[in-house]
Parts: C-alpha cells; structure tokens; sequence
C-alpha cells in the first residue's frame, strides 16, 4: 500500500472512539411547523440550518436564485421569514449551500445546477445579530462558473466542491479578507469519461484528508496536508453497484473506521475506509435502481447527517423525504424510522438535526423531464419535525474503558430518581444537551451506587457522562 495513503488513513482515525450504545428501536416524527414557498417565481431551499447559539431561535435557508432566508423559530409551531437577504448582497450569484461557525455564516454561492454562472465563490457573513447580517468579505472567481454544491470550514481553511471543477482551498484565518489558496481538477476519467456527471458534491475532513464524493466519478481521497498543493491519493466506486446502475456518489458522513455514503436512487452504501482499497460492507437499495429507473425513482439520497451521539443516521431522500438508520452497529446498519408521503409533490434535499428537531429543505423542480431530470417537485420550503426516540430496553447496560458493567435506570424517566450503579466508585457525572451545552454537574461524588433528581426542566435525549475511578462511560438518557 502506498505508505501516504496509509499514513493519512490511519492518522484519520486517530482519537476517534466508538462508543457502545443501546440499540434503539424506533424514531417518529411529528410535524411542527410548515413554511412552503409559493410556486412562482421559482424558489428551492437547497441547504438549511439551525443556529446552535444558546438563545439563538434562527434557522437560516440557503434559497439559490432568492438568496439567503434567514427564519424565527422561538414559536416551534411557525418558521417566521425574518429576512431575505437578496443575491444583489452576493455579486448576483445564487446562494446554494451553508455552513456557521459562531457569529459567522459561510455562504456558497453559485448554483451548481446549471453550468451559466458568471463565477462562483464564497462570502462570509456576520450573524452577530440574525436580523441584520452583513458581510465581511467575498472571494470568486470567473475561472469557476459550475457553482458551489457543498463547502465545510476546518481551521483557518474552507473547502468547495465545485462540480466538474472538483474542489477549491480558500484561507478563511481573516475573515475580512478570503485567500485563495488552490483547486484540485479530481480525475474525470475514473472508472470511465461521463461527460458532465464528475460533480465534486458532499465533503469530509479528517486530520488533512478530504473525503469528495464525485457522483458518477465516486469517492475521492484527497490529502491536504499541504494546502497549495492539493493531491488526489485514492478513486473507489463500487463496481457491483455501478454495473447494476449508475453509481452515483453525493453525501458522506463518517463514523470512526465506517462511511455512510448516499448514492442517488441507489440508496445508501456503507463502507470500511480503515485500510485501502476501502470496503463495501453493505448497500441498502430500497427501491431496486437500475439503469433505466433514475428518471421518476420514489427515492434519490442527498444529504447524510450524524446525530445523537453518532447513533442516528439520518438521509434525505428525494420524494421519498427523510430516512433513519440505527448505526449503533456501523458494519451492519437498520432502518428504523421514516418520514414518507409518496403522495404530495415534496422533496427533500437538506436537513440539519438539533436538540430533537429536525429541518428539512424542500427545492422546486418544475418540469419533469425523462430521462433528462429525476422528477417534479413543487413547492420548495422549509419543514420542522418533532422527532421522538424509543429504545428497545428500559434501561442501557454500558461498558467503559475497563469493560466495566454500569447501569443506568430507569430510562427514560422523568428526570427524577435515575439511578446509577457502578462496580468503581463514581466520581462526577455531567449532563449535556445535544450541542454539548452543560445542562447539570454533580463533582467529589465517591460511591458506587448514585440517584439523579434532576430539576433543569428540559425533555429530550440528552448525554450523560458517568466519571470513575476506571474511566469515563458516555451515554445517552431520554427525559420525558
């Protein structure tokens, strides 16, 4: 194996642990709130986020050609339009994706479903105050007119997918003044020449290796140890998959050694990226593709996100909407909860998961088409689930760094009484929500067996960290 590879593959996965999770049974969702675009002018919600600040109830839409939607969301049961921040803020281009890191927002924009942009690029935007943003700086390029499909933020970089462009570098250390750094052309020859399907969509970072899904092209490695000098290291494709189908990779979300990957109407494929060449240890195909079936399939995956403690994987789906996966067990992942309605015109395309809501972004696609587009969709909008979680134990049995028994019941409960017996003597115990805001803390406790009468006056799944004299056990507890 080339020790490159090797070595950025491996300090990939350093520090990263799988924890043991009680497995769980089933995720239901209730709709909260509804807010759906009116047919014309034509408006998609391509990419939507909640704004994880405490005290924060914003979620922001990246709306292509109508720009930034920036929504209040303190009443769950409305998603309120506060502002619409015009593209006319964005050189004209067309806003598609987005990412927030604190006070700032990192706005994609070009529209990578059309090959007509004057160029494409990046702005950053303070959101201080989400009433009133404004930006700080925008970088783009005529050089890149295929737009921006995804972008995350590590460190001081930033990094684009630009469809058949591949990827782009920026230095964001200032963020008063983007740098362009460098591009990667990735190779549009593997496994063979599609014309215009090499499309450079979902992105993963770890430790100076990129993960690029590259739709028909597949999934790319990429080491960007040296940030002017990009080098595409490592081409995988399923060839099962692709001699089947069209093999087309979009998202992918990534859970120590296992990748999650949406490819399209062919449903969600898991792999082993421990070790090269990676491994396909399952495909899940829910709907049969096929070379002739991408026009009009029930199910095309978008995007993939982790959540709950990396138990709870959750896909768009297209018509199809929203999956759920338990990968409690990465080699072996269940479906265990839907949201599906074959019978509107709703699509999905992004999500974002937080404190037990979940976001969906519907995009309007007015015509179809076969073979030429995948299928009608109208209105786009925004939608705010509810999402519920039942476990298929009343209690979880956890081990920790010493393979010691603890038990933790019963759960769920009310908050009062939850009761913690350990073989070690506990000494602190922590309580977290899902975006790790400290919620209760308990320290110099010294015993084996503790009871929690906890008083915060919040319900939901929450993270409770149990500390002894043999380790730290991390753990979920539901709070109804």
């Amino acid at each position: 194996m080339n020790r490159t590879i090797l070595t950025l593959l491996t300090s990939a996965m350093i520090g990263i642990t799988n924890l043991c999770t009680a497995q769980i049974d089933t995720v239901t969702f209730n709709v909260q709130a509804t807010h759906l675009f009116p047919s014309l002018p034509i408006k998609s919600s391509y990419t939507s986020l909640f704004d994880k600040r405490l005290g924060m109830d914003y979620v922001y839409s990246a709306n292509m050609e109508s720009g930034l939607g920036i929504y209040d969301v303190s009443n769950t049961s409305t998603i309120n339009p506060v502002l619409n921040f015009d593209i006319l803020n964005f050189n004209n281009l067309d806003v598609s994706t987005i990412e927030q890191k604190g006070n700032s927002l990192f706005v994609g924009i070009g529209d990578f479903q059309v090959n007509s942009n004057t160029s494409s690029g990046l702005a950053i935007l303070d959101i201080s105050n989400p009433t009133t943003p404004s930006v700080k700086d925008i970088w783009d390029s005529t050089y890149f007119d295929h737009g921006i499909s995804h972008l995350i933020v590590e460190g001081n970089y930033a990094y684009l997918s630009t469809m058949t462009d591949g990827i782009i570098i920026l230095d964001v250390s200032n963020e008063n003044n983007i740098i362009f750094k460098s591009y990667l052309q990735l190779d549009l020859n593997f496994p063979t020449s599609s014309g215009s399907a090499h499309n450079a969509r979902g992105l993963k970072y770890r430790n100076d290796t990129l993960y690029v899904c590259f739709d028909r092209g597949g999934l790319r490695v990429v080491d960007v140890t040296n940030k002017t000098n990009p080098l595409e290291v490592y081409k995988y494709i399923n060839n099962s998959l692709n001699s089947q189908a069209a093999a087309a990779y979009n998202d992918i979300a990534i859970k120590g050694n296992y990748a999650f990957v949406s490819v399209d109407y062919c449903g969600l494929e898991v792999l082993d990226i421990s070790s090269i060449p990676f491994t396909s240890v399952q495909w899940i195909n829910p709907w049969g593709c096929t070379k002739s079936n991408w026009s009009g399939a029930d199910l095309h995956t978008n995007e993939v996100l982790l959540s709950n403690n990396d138990s709870l994987l959750f896909v768009t789906a297209g018509q199809s909407e929203l999956f759920v996966y338990d990968v409690t067990n990465s080699s072996n992942i269940t479906k265990i909860g839907e949201f599906v309605n074959l019978n509107d015109t709703l699509a999905t395309h992004g999500l974002d998961v937080f404190n037990n809501k979940v976001l969906l972004s519907f995009i309007h696609t007015p015509f179809h088409i076969p073979p030429f587009t995948p299928f009608f969709a109208d209105p786009g909008g925004l939608k705010l689930l509810d999402l519920n979680i039942s476990t298929l134990t009343s209690s979880f049995i956890d081990i920790d760094n010493n393979e010691e028994t603890t038990l933790i019941f019963p759960n769920p409960n009310n908050g009062d009484n939850i009761n913690i017996k350990s073989k070690s003597l506990i000494t602190k115990i922590i309580i977290t929500d899902a975006s790790g805001k400290s919620l209760y803390s308990e320290n110099e406790i010294h015993k084996s067996e503790h009871t929690l009468h906890l008083k915060f006056g919040e319900t939901g799944v929450f993270i409770i960290s149990i500390y002894t004299t043999n380790g730290q056990i991390t753990r979920k507890i539901i709070i109804n």
